[in-house]
């Protein structure tokens, strides 16, 4: 089972910098170009020295593997700096050998073999000249024998483009942990952790002695006292932190130790390229030789559920989110199932920004101390709200994410159901378990009053309603769980007989709406009679049934709607400001009235204030035909009581009525436009 509010993090590009892996993976090239050990091409160069300072590494990386070659490798799903640096040296060494009269005498190709090194550097030396290095070398890339290919397959169709370029069918050379594969991982080490540090790990002395280790070039992505307040906030907000990364699991660990971030981290949800290569272990001793680094989901499914198997079913488990700076990233994390906030930080240019974007991450923030205010934003009802008519899958991943927080609970699926006329709410489905629910809330941003679900009050009074089986109530987060009815909603019954053509079966729905509508305003008027009795100013107050009314025009849902609003003018390329037209005096059916629409508003603030004592009913408040189901054909099967209770009958009734009657006008305008001449 996954962490509650689990955040899973990549770490270069997002917390730590990727330079000292990039120059590591270009001073392997230089070596191998260079030093008398390897290909020498250079044989004025007796002895090869190695760089010693950061400024020299970079200088030296850069000028052999330049960052916009890292960077677009990066973009096709090389991920691994291993994977980079061996995509450099298969370039190199394919070009070289391209410069080569014949390549017959080379021929298997063994380049990770001494011997076959050393007959490479003679028939080097044979040319007339060096070769020219330049970005003539990565040209390779462009090449179609790599078009549509990424990732690990990518680096294999290097055989195809060697047995292209030079003539002869390269089979089985080039791949990952392929012998040459080894062969660089092993010089890359040497080169990243450095004399020292390898002997200590390996119990091996370098080849080539002298490196100082890269990683001790290395420096953070941002300021640390930056990371440690972002980790900080997090923190408070109840956040646990897991990390997954290419990197080796000491590479992972000493630069987050030095910075003196490890302790924020939970070790049971840290996964490395240690546990990626032992499952991939596994697998090939079964039989199967799949690749589980990124984009593969195996590294970040590992990191939310420790002991996760590849393939294993985690659809009923703790949803979680996963914060990248690649398309591998958004993929893989995707592919896990979880919400995927990236970073631009690891977006080193315009075209790495482009290709991160098209793989929508759900959130995209500069820098990884923007994430506590963008989980803020997410832990709302009302963001998923404004998502679900836009980004509806972005909005059922936060829904479930959400539940999993809110409610303790874990769903298999969560299915939103847009509707016009949710302007203040959302509901759908979910599943868990192997049974569907239905869910629905009302979302009110200021939380100025509690709403209520008083589904029994209305039972005993005689409603037939649809009973919740849950409800959470917290401010600004209001959620009710039902049962699944299947029975057909009367405002899409009453959609259909509006917007059919007339016949016998349109002429026999209407019929059937009506009887309905006959039987439960009878129903409606004999629970109006047994309920009414005189109720105090203040028991008036605290109905729940004047958020739909008084709270919503003074308070934040009336400035939000329609303050410093255009309104435009039908037919008419014009607008009018919505503080000019409160000033007008308004004409309706040839009866001019005597107030403006400003008036107007402040007269409704008085007269729909809550604080007077009358007559009151119990009613459902808001049984608008969206909130009804038709049961059996015949009867009315009310839900969603959120502001059910003892209130004014008038207010009861007023809502349904001007909603019912006009819903199309509100919901579907421009249909009334087109099809109805006044």
């Amino acid at each position: 089972m996954a962490a509650k509010n689990l955040i899973v993090f990549d770490l270069d590009g997002v917390i730590t910098g990727e330079d000292a892996y990039w120059d590591t993976a270009g001073l392997v090239s230089h070596e191998l170009l260079y030093s008398p050990l390897y290909w020498h091409i250079d044989t004025r160069v007796a002895e090869y020295q190695p760089v010693t300072t950061a400024e020299e590494s970079r200088q030296v990386s850069r000028a052999i593997l330049p960052e916009a070659v890292i960077v677009r490798l990066k973009s096709r799903s090389v991920n691994s700096n291993w994977d980079t640096c061996y995509a450099g040296f298969c370039m190199y060494l394919i070009y070289l050998l391209s410069h080569l009269p014949d390549v017959t005498p080379l021929l298997p190709l063994r380049p990770s073999e001494p011997n076959w090194i050393a007959n490479f550097r003679f028939h080097i030396d044979l040319l007339p000249k060096i070769p020219v290095l330049d970005e003539r070398v990565f040209t390779a890339l462009n090449d179609p024998v790599f078009e549509g290919y990424n990732g690990l397959a990518l680096l294999e169709r290097f055989n195809a483009y060697a047995s292209k370029v030079l003539h002869t069918p390269i089979k089985d050379v080039f791949a990952r942990y392929s012998p040459s594969w080894w062969f660089c991982e092993r010089l890359f080490q040497e080169w990243y952790l450095g004399d020292k540090l390898y002997i200590e790990e390996s119990g091996h002395v370098p080849v080539q002695t002298g490196k100082p280790g890269c990683i001790h070039f290395e420096q953070p992505l941002l300021p640390i006292p930056q990371l440690k307040e972002t980790l900080e906030k997090l923190g408070q907000q109840g956040y646990t932190f897991g990390v997954a990364t290419g990197r080796p699991r000491e590479e992972a660990l000493l630069p987050l130790e030095r910075y003196g971030l490890l302790n924020y981290f939970d070790m049971q949800h840290v996964t490395t390229h240690a546990e990626v290569a032992q499952a991939e272990a596994i697998s090939s001793k079964k039989g199967r030789s799949d690749s589980l680094v990124k984009p593969h989901p195996y590294q970040f499914l590992l990191a939310a559920h420790p002991g996760y198997l590849p393939d294993e079913d985690v659809q009923n488990q703790q949803p979680f989110i996963v914060v990248g700076d690649t398309p591998s990233d958004v993929n893989g994390g995707h592919a896990a199932g979880a919400i995927v906030v990236a970073v631009k930080t690891g977006a080193r240019t315009a075209q790495a920004l482009t290709l991160l974007e098209q793989s929508e991450p759900d959130f995209l923030i500069e820098n990884v101390t923007k994430l506590p205010t963008l989980l803020e934003t997410m832990d709302s009802l009302a963001t998923i709200q404004k998502l679900q008519f836009t980004e509806r899958e972005k909005a059922e991943r936060l829904l479930r994410w959400w539940f999993a927080n809110h409610m303790n609970l874990t769903t298999e699926r969560v299915t939103l159901t847009p509707k016009a006329v949710s302007l203040n709410s959302f509901n759908g489905f979910y599943r868990t378990q192997g049974e569907e629910y239905f869910f629905k809330t009302h979302v009110e941003e200021q939380g100025i009053l509690e709403e209520y679900y008083h589904a029994e009050l209305l039972r005993e009074a005689g409603y037939n309603i649809v009973r919740p089986i849950r409800t959470l109530h917290e401010q600004g987060q209001q959620m009710v769980i039902y049962p699944v009815v299947r029975w057909p909603v009367m405002f899409d019954l009453m959609r259909g007989v509006e917007t059919s053509e007339t016949g016998e079966v349109n002429r026999i729905n209407a019929e059937m709406l009506i009887d309905a509508e006959r039987r439960e305003c009878k129903r409606l008027l004999a629970i109006y009679a047994t309920t009414q009795q005189m109720s105090s100013a203040m028991e008036q107050a605290h109905a729940p049934i004047h958020q739909l009314f008084w709270h919503r025009l003074v308070g934040e849902r009336y400035r939000q709607f329609y303050e410093g609003k255009n309104v435009p003018i039908p037919h008419k390329q014009e607008t009018i400001s919505f503080e000019k037209l409160l000033t007008y005096r308004w004409t309706i059916n040839g009866m001019a009235l005597p107030y403006t629409l400003g008036e107007l508003v402040d007269r409704a603030k008085i007269t729909l204030d809550p604080v007077h004592a009358g007559i009151t009913i119990i009613g459902h408040g808001d049984a608008h035909f969206g909130n009804v189901f038709l049961e059996e054909k015949r009867d009315y099967l009310y839900f969603d009581p959120a502001f059910a209770g003892r209130h004014s009958l008038l207010l009861d009734v007023i809502k349904p009525l001007f909603h019912n009657v006009f819903a199309t006008w509100m919901y579907f305008p421009y249909e009334i436009d087109r099809d109805m001449q006044i």
